[in-house]
Parts: structure tokens; C-alpha cells; sequence
């Protein structure tokens, strides 16, 4: 392994460049002033005495004095692994609680908007290719005013590839009415009149975890 593959591995235990390059430094040539260290790293003094107060409060290094010479040398290599094993008990000590945290964020529920007949094609298409079973409340006559019969057999066809069905509660009008009559949804789909008194203006589709409102009035969907 050479020196860059021993420096990133050591970035991996948190040491910044400089750490590193110190921490090898002091490995290949042991006790060494700091003009030593600089020297053999290349690295300036000042930047030096910066950092490398740093690997000692860690006990990767030691002080030593031989006359007024202060000098650095560095500790068993070892000791790196209690430094990654220090880190792991942290870690698995807060885990719960970053769990936990995790857990309720993810459980937001996620709003998002779309506009305009080619977003709402486009929940059409992604809901009836990836989802297992489709529940959908729904009037005939403002579905087939904006989409032609080629794209209700696309998205059918997409249902039948994925494996799923389709659950059609139907607004009871004339074009509703034909729609449950004839079947249109093939072996595929169950479809449903609603009662003559359910009204309703938007449009809504259950999948899994998800629901979307369409309103083909404004041409939005949530």
C-alpha cells in the first residue's frame, strides 16, 4: 500500500491531509522535531504545529523532551484500532435515537403538485406501471374529455404487464354508466356505479401508500 492509499485510509479514521501526512511522518522516521517533520513531509512549520497538537490529544502521538528539544514520536499504530472502536460504540450508542429520528421524517407524508395534461399522463403511466393493484374513484365523462380511449388501453395494458389490477368506482353519468356496461377494463378491472346522490368534483386514485387527487376541471393533481 502506498502513501496516498495509507492517507486516504487514514482521511476514512477522520485525520485531515496534513494529519496524515504528520501521522505517516512521524511512523517512517520516529522521534522528530517539528523542523524534522517538516523536512520530511514537506509540509510549513506553522501548519504544523496547527495540527499536530490534534493527534495527541488522541494518543496516536507523544511528547518527549531530550535536552530543550521538544520532540514527537508516535504510539503503536494499534491504537488506531481503539480509535475505530471508540467511534463504533458511539455510534451504536446513538443509533436509536438517529433511527427513531429517521423513522419520523420518512413517515411524512410527501405533498407534491402537478399541472397541465402531460404531468397528469404522467401519474397515470408511473401508477398503472409500478403498482399492484389501482383503486380509482372516477367520472367516465371528465376522464374522457381529456384522454382518448388509445390512452386508457395504454395504461390498461401497463396494469396487465405489472401483474396488478384496476378497482373502478365509477361517477354515475351517461358515459359512466357505458363504461361499467361494456366492460371497458377488460379481466383486469372491477368497476362499480356509485349511487345517483355521490358527487363529487376531483378524481381520486388509492395506490399502496399512496393518494392523488386529480382535478381535470384545473388540470391539477396533488
Amino acid at each position: 500500500m502506498n502513501t496516498d492509499e495509507i492517507t486516504k485510509t487514514l482521511n476514512d479514521f477522520g485525520f485531515n491531509d496534513v494529519e496524515s501526512g504528520i501521522y505517516i511522518t512521524l511512523l517512517k522516521n520516529g522521534k522528530s522535531t517539528v523542523s524534522d517533520i517538516a523536512k520530511n513531509s514537506g509540509l510549513k512549520r506553522p501548519t504544523i504545529y496547527q495540527y499536530i497538537d490534534g493527534l495527541a490529544e488522541r494518543s496516536l502521538i507523544r511528547k518527549t523532551f531530550k535536552g530543550k528539544r521538544l520532540l514527537y514520536y508516535p504510539e503503536d499504530p494499534k491504537k488506531l484500532l481503539n480509535l475505530a472502536n471508540n467511534i463504533k460504540k458511539k455510534a451504536e450508542k446513538v443509533f436509536p435515537e438517529l433511527q427513531g429520528l429517521f423513522m419520523r421524517s420518512s413517515t411524512r407524508p410527501v405533498v407534491r403538485f402537478y399541472e397541465g395534461k402531460e404531468s397528469i399522463r404522467s401519474i397515470y403511466r408511473e401508477v398503472t406501471s409500478t403498482s399492484k393493484v389501482v383503486w380509482s374513484v372516477f367520472s367516465a365523462e371528465r376522464y374522457f374529455q381529456i384522454f382518448t380511449e388509445k390512452d386508457g388501453t395504454e395504461f390498461l395494458d401497463n396494469i396487465h404487464k405489472n401483474g396488478g389490477e384496476l378497482r373502478d368506482m365509477v361517477l354515475r353519468t351517461p358515459s359512466g354508466i357505458e363504461y361499467v356496461k361494456k366492460g371497458w377494463g377488460g379481466k383486469i378491472a372491477k368497476s362499480k356505479l356509485l349511487p345517483s346522490d355521490f358527487d363529487f368534483s376531483v378524481d381520486m386514485m388509492v395506490v399502496g401508500d399512496k393518494l392523488i387527487f386529480i382535478s381535470f376541471e384545473n388540470m391539477i393533481a396533488v
